[in-house]
């Protein structure tokens, strides 16, 4: 087991690779080499909140260390730079393989986010119009009018939340299942309301291929991985089982046997909305580019506008949010990502959830902040990391999140 812990100091404050394996709260083993030399490589720049790294560090471990959990990987961006890397446990239970920033997890939902961006490239480019209403040959509804493709990005179709996702479940393919919306009945009118998809969002796949060509990997491989450097990036099953290092499912939140599943997925049929698989190292690029400046790398500015306009509220997610609601005012969905307001700060987010995996991004625009989450069980643990992160920078709350949770 190892544990890199970079701090964007210019030095290297404390090092590892990954912390502690599942169940084991054991000290950490030293690289300090590679440690020093990601920390020269990182600016020097002013970063008070570092203090806020201490506590952290022994959230993460906390973590780390629940009964249910298996692997995951963490990164922590400040200034738009990473300076905490935090990996640990291993990509299978039992296999004694360490999960690395290399190894590649499955991104689910996370997909949305990569399908909405492309979707802006092509709209900045003038290959598309988001405008215009979906054929009825792609996806029909029962309503007077169809939506458009911006109304399927940002979940406004009417159709009741995941929508035959029940079909995809059962292994019939997209094709099959957005066939069938045409006979449900809506609950509010097109545009009118906000009830997240999975089968109509992948209606989009056919958007991206009518504009470019290409299939819908090929376009995403184009467009968005190989000039944002998402190196390990890819799509579906073939793409996680092609890497050199994947981690595997553990499913159930009740888990009591450690044993791994097979990383097969019926929501291979749909890659627009939660097929993407992905590395740490990746997830950090992807965030950098919607960090960094247009002139320095980064996404154009008109489309990380685009992406993060609140177009719809969001009530039922910030339902959703438990506990977190006494952080999170209010919710709304953009092109793929989700809007939190916490206090008075901007987060740009969205989670991933396919049974044994589970993906987070929180990011802060304005001051360059991020926070990055892939794992491979069902723990519930990993997802209280990210309100715990953000009370610990901000001094908003005790960063208590994990502990109000049962092992």
């Amino acid at each position: 087991m190892n544990l890199i812990l970079l701090l964007a100091l210019g030095v290297a404050l404390g090092g590892s690779d990954e912390p502690p394996a599942e169940g084991d709260s054991g000290g950490a083993l030293t690289e300090m080499a590679g440690a020093a030399s990601a920390a020269a490589a990182a600016p020097e720049i002013d970063l008070p909140a570092l203090e806020y790294f201490e506590p952290l560090m022994a959230r993460l471990e906390q973590a780390a260390g629940f009964e249910r959990s298996v692997g995951m990987a963490i990164a922590v961006l400040e200034h738009g730079e990473p300076v905490l890397i935090y990996t640990a446990g291993e990509t299978s239970a039992g296999s004694g393989e360490m999960i690395t920033s290399d190894t590649v997890f499955r991104a689910a939902s996370l997909s949305k986010g990569f399908t909405g961006v492309l979707l802006a490239l092509l709209e900045h480019d003038g290959q598309i119009d988001l405008n215009r209403a979906v054929p009825t040959r792609t996806l029909r509804l029962r309503a007077p009018r169809q939506p458009t493709w911006m109304e399927i990005l940002t979940h406004r179709t009417g159709l009741p939340r995941n929508a035959y996702d029940t079909l995809i479940n059962d292994g019939r393919d997209a094709v099959f299942a957005r066939a069938q919306l045409a006979g449900v009945d809506l609950v509010c009118p097109v545009g009118s309301c906000y009830t997240y998809q999975n089968v109509a969002f992948s209606a989009l796949e056919h958007l991206v291929e009518e504009s470019t060509g290409l299939s819908y990997d090929a376009a995403l491989r184009r467009y968005v991985f190989e000039p944002y450097g998402l190196q390990s990036a890819g799509v579906g099953v073939e793409s996680l089982l092609n890497s050199v290092s994947w981690a595997a499912p553990h499913r159930g939140w009740a888990r009591t046997v450690d044993a791994p599943g097979s990383p097969q997925s019926n929501y291979d049929a749909m890659p627009s909305a939660a097929s993407v698989t992905v590395s740490l190292n990746d997830l950090i690029a992807w965030v950098q580019a919607h960090l960094r400046p247009e002139g320095e790398g980064g996404l154009p500015d008109a489309v990380k506008a685009r992406v993060f306009t609140p177009y719809t509220a969001t009530l039922r997610e910030t339902r959703g949010l438990g506990g977190v609601r006494e952080r999170v005012s209010e919710t709304h969905y953009g092109m793929g990502w989700r809007i939190y307001h916490w206090g008075d700060r901007r987060l740009i987010a969205h989670a991933g959830y396919l049974s044994g995996y589970g993906a987070q991004i929180v990011m802060e625009p304005e001051t360059g902040f991020a926070f990055i989450g892939l794992w491979n069980s069902d723990g519930r643990a990993p997802w209280r990391l990210w309100p715990t992160v953000m009370d610990l920078r901000t001094g908003d709350g005790p960063g208590d999140w994990i502990d109000q949770i049962r092992n």
